[in-house]
């Protein structure tokens, strides 16, 4: 065993560094023949936890009861290396630290490596998406995160900074941002509305405001043809017509490669997993994305009802916003419930009343009603984790342009 492994595993004997690296240094991380051990060391630390240093007689003990049937040769060869083990001399604390560490690293260097041979050889597709959340842990030296939880280490002070922060992503609507300023990293938001009344008019207008605001912006579009999306975006960033925008051109192309053409990608995803979108996304990074429809999305798995499927499809949405530290909007059809209607809520959603609204932090439904003015929509807020408000903004939709003001 090299001295990096045999002066950390010499370093968990003491209750103390065990309680500080045990949530990033696992057995498994150690060679094959000291695994056994180690896992005796973490046991002993959960069973006596009045132990402040582990001795070789309770690690041999220990290790006697986790592994009763091990070969006399193999258990011979395991208590030379406790008693070897507990000869070492303690370091000092913040040594220790470093050496868990500097481990640390490089297991995770291994992980990535051995990712990458599974690419090579064809055994994992997916394996690009796992290096890219690797690298991202060992750049941010995020040892704590693993791939289904990140333990929260905030003192209160941050703790309460961070949840009075001003939104980072605005509506752009003033009408609506008096009671609801905004988004978050993290949150996972629905549009909904019944066709023709301006769900991808109001998700052209929230990629045109976040683009305004520097942000990248990811747009999955499923439904109508990618590249009308985009120029619907186009025009809503300028607030101008389409043709206008062709007649004067040359007016709007150095700010539309520089603000457009860096931050926003738009992709025609007719057939896309949401694994796709989830691979794309951890390597792509952007701040935002919209899926238009979520619904349409492809999902593995043996699904008994549509609503089961849409509910785990929602799941997924949420997690991907949570795992890739970015704000997602889905957008999904409202049922005939919700035609010309003003006011929409949740339970008017397409095809499932809870499932799919269990998961969004945000449902924002956009109504228009009969006989009301063409221009005028009804934006309701029905369902709210973000601040608490439900409640109607009044707005106008520039069909034109794609813009919606007050």
């Amino acid at each position: 065993m090299e001295n990096l492994e045999l002066n950390l595993l010499a370093s968990t004997l003491r209750t103390e560094h065990w309680e500080k690296i045990k949530n990033f240094i696992t057995p498994q991380m150690f060679p094959k023949e000291w695994r056994s051990i180690a896992q005796a060391i973490t046991e002993a630390h959960l069973k006596y936890d009045n132990i402040e240093l582990l001795d070789a007689k309770t690690v041999h003990a220990v290790h006697g009861m986790m592994f009763p049937a091990m070969p006399d040769s193999k258990g011979d060869e395991a208590n030379e290396l406790i008693t070897s083990l507990c000869s070492v001399p303690e370091m000092d604390d913040n040594l220790a630290y470093d050496y868990a560490k500097k481990f640390w690293q490089r297991s995770m260097a291994k992980q990535i490596g051995e990712k990458a041979v599974q690419f090579w050889v064809g055994d994992d597709e997916n394996a690009f998406s796992d290096i890219a959340k690797l690298m991202d842990r060992v750049t941010n030296n995020s040892m704590e995160g693993h791939e289904t939880f990140t333990i929260v280490h905030e003192s209160f002070d941050e703790l309460v900074e961070s949840n009075n922060k001003p939104p980072e992503f605005l509506f752009g609507v003033p009408s609506m941002e008096e009671h609801l300023p905004g988004m978050n990293r993290a949150d996972f938001g629905v549009i909904f509305a019944r066709p023709e009344v301006g769900k991808t008019s109001f998700c052209a207008h929230l990629v045109a405001q976040y683009l305004a605001q520097g942000k990248k912006v990811h747009y999955w579009a499923n439904e109508e043809l990618a590249k009308k999306v985009k120029l619907r975006i186009t025009t809503a960033f300028f607030d101008i017509d389409k043709y206008t925008l062709l007649e004067n051109r040359h007016d709007y192309k150095s700010t539309y490669d520089d603000v457009i053409g860096n931050n926003l990608v738009v992709i025609d995803s007719v057939g896309t997993d949401i694994t796709e979108i989830n691979s794309f996304t951890t390597l792509n990074k952007p701040d935002v994305i919209f899926i238009d429809q979520l619904d349409k999305v492809k999902i593995g798995g043996d699904f008994g009802r549509g609503d089961e499927r849409l509910k785990e499809l929602y799941v997924m949405g949420r997690e991907l916003g949570k795992r890739n530290d970015c704000l997602v909007w889905a957008v999904s059809q409202a049922n005939y419930e919700a035609h010309q209607r003003e006011i929409i809520d949740f339970s008017m959603m397409d095809n499932s009343r809870t499932g799919k609204a269990g998961e969004a932090d945000v449902i924002l439904g956009i109504g228009k009603g009969l006989g009301v003015d063409d221009n005028t929509r009804f934006l309701t807020i029905s369902k709210n984790k973000v601040n608490g408000w439900h409640g109607t903004a009044h707005a106008f939709l520039n069909i034109a342009t794609g813009k919606y003001y007050v």
